[in-house]
């Protein structure tokens, strides 16, 4: 009987304890990745987001959430959750954008100013699309995969897009967009988490244009009448002219200098 009543006035407890109401703080969050995928017409865009990101396959592929505002304190609001700069290519002239809030579901950006740039962001913020064109090239390249590859590919992805391996990560993302990039418009890098071994290596490939030209020269030179690039020659190229002369380092260097240099241009406040 005893552990009957100890059951029995634990029940009794955990009714009374669940009973009451409890007032909880909130925190709302959007998905900020639909806002991204629209695409650029014109110039050149960097955003700094302070949100977390799902990861799917290891790496933030863009499905950022951001957190409303007013969902915050107001110490924590000062800290802000999204500034974005906005570049004429044409004449380098840039407008800043921040101050952000929600009304029925929508994105607004309450306060804008021009910027001026100095000549060091201009040369980057050119490097950096002659960077993230090639990069677009080689992501929409065909690749043709013998049969037990895709088996082993297949299985691999249903592992990777599986619900246990989605992980949410909170840090500092910057975002570029340029029109030249593919679906879904836009490139994000996680400032918070680089390895600050990249910012040691040194980039000993091409020049961009050159290494561009040769790109397109080995794209028509190997694919088949399927339009795909076999998967040994793909692996070649990538090897000897991307891995190798640490392309994707130069160009995660490259995003982190512009962010430092522009400094309070892309800070909140």
């Amino acid at each position: 009987m005893r552990a009957v009543k100890i059951i029995l006035c634990f029940l009794i407890l955990q009714t009374i304890i669940f009973s009451k109401s409890i007032e909880m703080d909130k925190i709302v969050y959007y998905h900020y990745a639909r806002n991204l995928v629209q695409k650029l017409e014109t110039g050149f865009e960097i955003q700094r987001v302070r949100g977390y990101c799902e990861f799917t396959t290891g790496e933030c592929l863009g499905s950022l959430f951001i957190t409303d505002p007013k969902s915050l304190e107001w110490g924590e609001r000062n800290i802000g959750v999204l500034v974005k700069l906005n570049v004429d290519l044409s004449n380098f002239k840039a407008k800043r954008y921040w101050d952000i809030s929600f009304k029925d579901d929508k994105l607004y950006f309450n306060k804008e100013s021009d910027v001026m740039l100095k000549d060091s962001d201009k040369e980057r913020i050119k490097k950096i699309k002659k960077m993230l064109i090639i990069h677009n090239t080689i992501k929409n390249i065909a690749v043709s995969i013998d049969e037990a590859d895709e088996i082993i590919r297949s299985s691999e992805d249903d592992y990777l897009f599986g619900i246990e391996d989605r992980r949410k990560i909170f840090s500092t993302y910057i975002v570029i967009k340029i029109p030249e990039l593919s679906y879904p418009y836009f490139y994000v890098l996680d400032y918070e988490n680089i390895d600050t071994a990249v910012m040691w290596k040194e980039y000993t490939g091409r020049s961009l244009d050159e290494l561009n030209k040769y790109l397109k020269q080995f794209i028509a030179k190997n694919k088949d009448k399927e339009g795909k690039i076999p998967q040994k020659k793909y692996n070649e190229f990538m090897e000897k002219e991307i891995y190798e002369t640490n392309f994707y380092s130069k160009l995660t260097k490259e995003i982190f200098e512009l962010k430092k240099d522009l400094g309070e241009k892309l800070h909140y406040n």
